[in-house]
């Protein structure tokens, strides 16, 4: 009883839904739970150098249906500043080769997935390998992948998004550059706001200290109404149980 008490009184018991954030990534994360009524907080981890992400034990599953719809928390992406600095090793020309292919493609889509709306990106480009007395060359190309929210602009750019491929990627025509996008639907937002949980367990919490009346004429009259008091109800229920 007491344990279910203190945990109603802290307005829910929370478990962390990601570690090691960016405080970056942490706000985008929180404000996109908070959009689709999920009462997220965020505090610093044990190091004091990353962020956690924690939400109610009954909101979890939500959650991260929510952050997955909004492509969160954004992938780390190498540069190549990373993938070339001096490492005391001598590579490879072909070594060499694959780690500018691979930078070049993860800076593309770290620039892309900037664009407002964007919510995934992703790009493969292929360079191949020509023999400079081939008398036939083959061209190069580019595979772009996005995922955006439909509710954004971003399947009207899709010319400037190829154009922008082009010019960062040295013999690359922009007909040999092949752009889908994928429109998102945003999840289905709770029905609950987040408003009216904080209102839900403060009634459970009220009533367990014998305000019953009192907080169940103020919801009433806010027009929180019938339906957090049934909530709380079958909450104290449980809790008494």
């Amino acid at each position: 009883m007491g344990a279910g008490l203190t945990c109603v009184v802290l307005a829910a018991c929370k478990t962390s839904l990601y570690e090691n954030l960016t405080e970056q990534d942490a706000n985008e994360m929180i404000a996109a739970l908070f959009e689709n009524g999920i009462d997220a907080s965020k505090q610093r981890g044990g190091n004091g150098k990353f962020w956690m992400v924690s939400v109610p034990e009954g909101e979890f599953a939500g959650a991260i249906n929510v952050l997955r719809d909004r492509g969160l928390p954004q992938e780390k992406r190498d540069d190549l500043g990373n993938l070339f600095k001096k490492d005391g090793f001598v590579s490879t020309p072909t070594e060499e080769r694959v780690r500018f292919l691979y930078g070049l493609s993860q800076e593309l889509s770290s620039t892309i997935s900037a664009i407002d709306g964007v919510m995934v990106a992703r790009v493969q480009i292929v360079l191949p390998n020509n023999d400079p007395l081939a008398e036939q060359v083959k061209p190069s190309s580019a595979s772009v992948f996005i995922k955006y929210n439909a509710d954004s602009s971003v399947g009207q750019i899709v010319p400037q998004i190829k154009t922008l491929v082009v010019n960062s990627v040295e013999g690359l025509a922009y007909e040999r550059v092949s752009v889908t996008a994928v429109a998102s639907e945003p999840a289905a937002r709770r029905a609950t706001s987040p408003i009216r949980l904080p209102l839900a367990w403060m009634a459970a919490a009220l009533a367990t200290l014998g305000l019953g009346g009192v907080v169940s004429f103020a919801l009433i009259r806010s027009g929180a109404g019938v339906r957090v008091l049934e909530w709380s109800r079958t909450r104290l229920g449980r809790l008494r149980g």
